[in-house]
């Protein structure tokens, strides 16, 4: 698994996460949502997990016992609005305009 903090790899025995576990290279927590395989920004709950009791800060350890750590890096950029909207109408945003622009034809 990789540490969403400071994206380092880390290997695991057995594939297992402890609740209070933490990063070695940061000390960051590892158990969190933004470390899981289900996390999925704008589904429910952030989760993909159907009935998932809410987390509130999704990058706080959490006991959460449907964790699986997830194989690849959490990618920060792509969890942006802009790149949401983008999937979503496929195509990007117009860069928005300072307000005094907006008036002028």
């Amino acid at each position: 698994m990789y540490c969403y903090n400071c994206q380092k790899k880390i290997e695991l025995e057995e594939r297992k996460v402890g609740f209070r576990s933490s990063c070695p290279f940061c000390d960051f927590d590892l158990h969190i949502c933004k470390n899981c395989r289900f996390y999925s920004e704008g589904k429910p709950h952030d989760c993909n997990v159907p009935d998932i009791e809410p987390v509130k800060d999704k990058e706080k350890y959490n006991f959460c016992e449907e964790f699986l750590p997830n194989d690849l890096p959490f990618d920060k950029k792509s969890s942006s609005t802009d790149d949401v909207s983008q999937k979503l109408f496929g195509e990007k945003q117009k860069k928005k305009k300072d307000f005094g622009s907006l008036f002028d034809d």
